[in-house]
């Protein structure tokens, strides 16, 4: 139990060491706040798909072809349940002070629509950008197997 725990710690620790750093972030340059801001980001998910990679690796079949449903289901219903927060006003007042209290720029108004719209048009590129990933990804598996076939 311990070593799950230790496991999960950074999943924890690196988005808590950040919202400490903030008052420490509202005093360096946009730039070097951006990139921090994309470390920790970039580490996050990596360590979360290292997690999720590693889990995987004891699993039998049957185990394994439900994480494959989960795969093929768990996005899209995220997707759905994230499209369907994006319109409710308790979750659009939540995202209007979460982003008021980042450290960007202090004591700047934030609009709630703009909010939104921001998020809307992020989740969209982020979207567009997984299918180009997938398109990638599947094309480049496909040339590999070709190529192993072809050698056999």
């Amino acid at each position: 139990m311990l070593r799950v725990a230790f496991w999960i710690l950074p999943i924890a620790v690196i988005p808590a060491a950040f919202f400490a750093a903030s008052p420490w972030l509202k005093t360096i340059s946009q730039p070097m706040m951006v990139l921090i801001t994309a470390a920790a980001v970039l580490f996050g998910m990596c360590y979360i798909n290292y997690l999720s990679f590693r889990a995987m690796r004891r699993l039998d079949e049957v185990q394994k072809a439900g994480a494959a449903f989960a795969a093929q289901w768990g996005p899209v219903a995220g997707q759905v349940v994230f499209g369907l927060l994006l319109v409710l006003p308790p979750f659009t007042d939540f995202a209007t002070s979460f982003v008021s209290r980042l450290p960007l720029q202090p004591g700047a108004t934030v609009e709630g629509t703009l909010v939104v719209l921001s998020l809307s048009l992020g989740f969209v590129v982020l979207l567009a950008l997984e299918a180009i990933g997938r398109v990638v990804v599947h094309t480049i598996w496909w040339k590999v197997m070709r190529g192993t076939r072809a050698s056999t």
